[in-house]
């Protein structure tokens, strides 16, 4: 049996915030949904690590196949144009997303030490970190065309529900990027977590090595770059939670129980830690 990732069950979690009308007329489709989420979850994956140089050849054909998968179960739901025009954008941006982060500058290492390019790349805003898993916001999002046809672009819901689906990816692609910000730095990525380092490298006119966990880069993450990632994660969470208010009045309904509590838990901690690692480290710099 293939498992089921915890996107398979969002368009599931999502219906259970609308009314039991509605959720009786969508019943039927939920599971084609569920599927197609687990089928584009595989292939993002398997995409994701080709484009970090850490791809499996022989995964290549797989992940086509599970995506391809995904568009049939959603070309065969036979929703409205609308819907359609909608799923051809999220995925062309997700297509091009890829390919700018193909063409992006990247990180020399040598000896350890790391030498960033002249023009790092421009800071982007929060919501475009969620260009890359947007599509994971179909399933839901296609129960709502379900229910309202042509009117749904027009539906308040819908643009509620596009929105926390926005900023709740956003901020786990941001956790991602801080989780894995070191990991980040020796395969030469510029992300949203690193990039504060480099720019005040540059700014103090140190140098970058990656050799231990006392490193200026180390204490850069803590003292730069984690202050701004748990401000940007907070107002990302907090602003999917607005969205999520506009549909749904339960304040523990599970989407928010299991996409945007944990992020928050996790800011609260990395808060007190970040606190202590900076009382310590200022003088090290």
């Amino acid at each position: 049996m293939v498992r089921k990732e915890e996107t398979y069950y969002w368009p599931l979690w999502f219906s259970k915030i609308l009314s039991p009308r509605e959720q009786r007329k969508i019943k039927k489709i939920i599971p084609q949904l569920g599927r197609a989420q687990n089928y584009l979850w595989r292939a993002l994956n398997i995409y994701d690590d080709f484009l970090d140089g850490a791809g499996e050849r022989a995964e290549l054909p797989l992940a086509n196949r599970c995506f391809r998968c995904y568009l049939e179960i959603h070309y065969r739901l036979n929703l409205s144009s609308d819907y359609y025009r909608l799923f051809n954008k999220i995925n062309n941006d997700l297509d091009k997303a890829n390919q700018e982060e193909i063409t992006a500058p990247k990180i020399k290492i040598k000896n350890n030490r790391i030498f960033f390019p002249n023009k790092l790349v421009p800071n982007k805003k929060a919501n475009s970190l969620a260009r890359k898993s947007l599509a994971l916001a179909l399933g839901p999002l296609a129960l709502l065309f379900a229910l309202n046809g042509k009117k749904s672009k027009h539906h308040p819901k819908f643009w509620a529900a596009f929105n926390f689906f926005v900023y709740s990816l956003a901020a786990k692609q941001l956790a991602d990027d801080s989780h894995d910000w070191h990991e980040d730095l020796e395969e030469g990525l510029i992300t949203s977590a690193n990039r504060p380092i480099l720019l005040a490298a540059r700014k103090r006119n140190l140098k970058l090595t990656l050799e231990n966990p006392s490193t200026t880069a180390n204490l850069l993450f803590a003292i730069e770059a984690a202050p701004l990632i748990n401000a940007e994660l907070e107002n990302l969470c907090a602003r999917a939670r607005r969205e999520m208010a506009k549909i749904s009045k339960n304040k523990k309904n599970i989407l928010l129980t299991r996409l945007i509590t944990p992020l928050e838990k996790a800011c609260a901690k990395a808060k007190k830690f970040q606190a202590l690692v900076v009382s310590n480290s200022q003088k090290m710099l």
